[in-house]
């Protein structure tokens, strides 16, 4: 048992397991000599690359920090006015009804559509990425979004103003499931923590920062110019991204995924090198070559990287891929990930479009400015939630594997959700009683603003573990718990009468046991997930879906 992770005795090597530390001394762990695998340097240069790069240079994992971390960041900053864009209006709906001459419930519940469009959309921008490659998808979205958003400045009727959200929501899909899968491309199994959770605190400060800013542009300007501003934004960042956001989506010999695969694959690298050198295995293979069939390769320039499409990236067919996302959902991996991370964040957005409701009533009676700077909690929060959980993220992983023998095991990330457990509770159950006793607007506040904070170490938990079980199949397990926007769908449609019929505290203590269940499902996944693991590489049934 490692660390309360129970062993498995079925296979060799069960996928997600690594080793990720040396634990005799560097370059060695036990009997192994790791000194011919590559290592991070500094004071991780214990710490094995997990996968190990190819030896091209133009394999993501090979490319320097600062195009990586550039790249991020501009994804991230897209990410940012993306989260914003969705929600952006709400601090206007009392003001909207007015105009529309329509409830508060059927406004809110209407423009929910859009959420229902991303879910279903996912499946669609995922098939094509994973095809195709992320580049083209990411600018399309951009696109989509810079077109939406033009629209959304010019529409004067309730319907013009739905069906123009409608096809921004389809350019917002891919930043729900491929940014986590660009994590995955270039980032090493021991980074990608803090930048899951520079990409969660970019969306949190998007979506929160996009209410509160929005709150006085529509106040002194009108809500149409909330879609004007963001349509600048979209028009030059699409140039932004096709200028600095090459593709990630590389093939490379299936030997050097050393967490993937039911054999000891970091053993073979180690055992074969004394016949072939690892540096050679750059082969373009999904599955692991046949022959030693060796590619040489040269640098891509620049100009080069600029091509929108590389070329296909996978081979199976777009049916296929549209198809794996749902079944994928009967792996106990990706249903727990699903539960954990779609129901707590659904909740972000229903509480976030109430806002104007609660808010603008007695005894509060908030002006749509005032409503927006609610969600300054929600920054700070996140802003929090995010310089804690991301050192977090990667200090548990490696501290955890070197107590497990230098074994990395993908539950060591569940951990983090006890901070999830004991925040969320009482951000979830302080926040519906503080409405229903009408205290001071302080009170509500800053358990709205613990909210962000204690969703940021979930995501960074269940991103990070679903990344590590199913790396290889990461943009499809991604898009099957996105699905969750169908859900947050579902209660934008009623939230707002449930809350008018039981009252605040009611619903939110109701919200609260919901939570404090779903993050203790999270023992039960941390004890036997190495097991499913192993169940879902063995039984045919999982097989055929992976292969699908």
């Amino acid at each position: 048992m490692g660390l309360g992770v129970l062993e498995d005795t079925h296979l060799e090597h069960v996928p997600g397991t690594a080793l990720l530390t040396d634990v005799v001394s560097p370059g060695h762990h036990g009997v192994l000599d790791t000194s011919v695998l590559k290592h991070d340097k500094g004071k991780d240069s214990d710490v094995l690359l997990v996968p190990q790069p190819s030896n091209s240079p133009n394999d993501p994992l090979n490319w320097p920090l600062w195009k990586k971390d550039l790249m991020l960041f501009l994804i991230c900053i897209d990410t940012a006015v993306v989260g914003a864009w969705g929600p952006m209006i709400s601090p206007g709906y009392v003001l909207m009804t007015e105009q529309f001459h329509m409830s508060y419930n059927a406004l809110n519940g209407g423009l929910g559509w859009g959420i229902f469009v991303i879910g279903i959309s996912c499946f669609f921008t995922n098939s094509m990425a994973v095809i195709w490659g992320r580049r083209p998808i990411f600018l399309l979205g951009n696109l989509l979004l810079f077109i939406s958003s033009t629209w959304g400045y010019f529409a004067h009727s309730y319907s013009s103003l739905l069906a123009s959200r409608l096809i921004g929501c389809i350019g917002m899909s891919p930043f729900e499931v491929l940014v986590t899968t660009t994590i995955a491309d270039i980032y090493f199994v021991h980074q990608r923590g803090v930048r899951l959770a520079a990409w969660g605190l970019c969306l949190s400060i998007g979506v929160g920062g996009g209410i509160m800013i929005s709150g006085y542009i529509i106040q002194d300007l009108g809500w149409n110019w909330t879609y004007g501003i963001c349509a600048c934004f979209f028009g030059v960042w699409t140039l932004v991204l096709f200028l600095f956001s090459p593709e990630t989506a590389y093939r490379r010999d299936a030997l050097l995924n050393t967490d993937l695969g039911t054999d000891d694959r970091a053993a073979e690298l180690i055992h074969g090198t004394e016949e072939k050198p690892i540096t050679n295995s750059n082969v373009e293979t999904v599955e692991r070559a046949d022959t030693d069939v060796t590619v040489t390769e040269t640098r891509q320039t620049w100009v080069s990287e600029l091509k929108i499409f590389h070329g296909r990236v996978c081979d199976d067919s777009f049916l296929k891929v549209l198809a794996r996302p749902l079944m994928m959902l009967i792996f106990p991996q990706v249903l727990f990930s699903f539960i954990a991370y779609g129901m707590t964040t659904s909740w972000l957005i229903v509480v976030g479009s109430v806002l104007a409701q609660i808010f603008s009533a007695p005894p509060y009676n908030f002006t749509p400015s005032g409503v927006g700077l609610v969600s300054i909690s929600t920054i700070v929060g996140s802003i929090i939630g995010a310089f804690a959980s991301g050192p977090a993220a990667d200090w548990v992983v490696k501290m955890m594997s070197r107590r497990n023998n230098g074994v990395y095991e993908p539950e060591f990330r569940l951990v983090l959700i006890v901070v999830t457990l004991v925040i969320g509770c009482m951000s979830f159950f302080g926040f519906g009683w503080s409405i229903q006793n009408r205290d001071p607007w302080i009170g509500p506040v800053i358990f709205y603003g613990m909210q962000y904070f204690a969703v940021g170490f979930i995501n960074i938990a269940v991103y990070g573990y679903l990344t590590d079980c199913h790396r290889d199949k990461a943009p499809e397990a991604f898009a099957a718990i996105n699905l969750r926007n169908i859900y947050s769908f579902g209660m934008n449609y009623f939230i707002s009468s449930w809350i008018d019929s039981q009252g605040p505290k009611e619903v939110f203590c109701i919200i609260g046991g919901i939570h404090v269940f779903i993050c203790l499902t999270a023992i039960p996944m941390y004890i036997y997930g190495k097991r499913c693991r192993s169940w879902t590489s063995r039984v045919e049934i999982f097989q055929k879906v992976m292969r699908a």
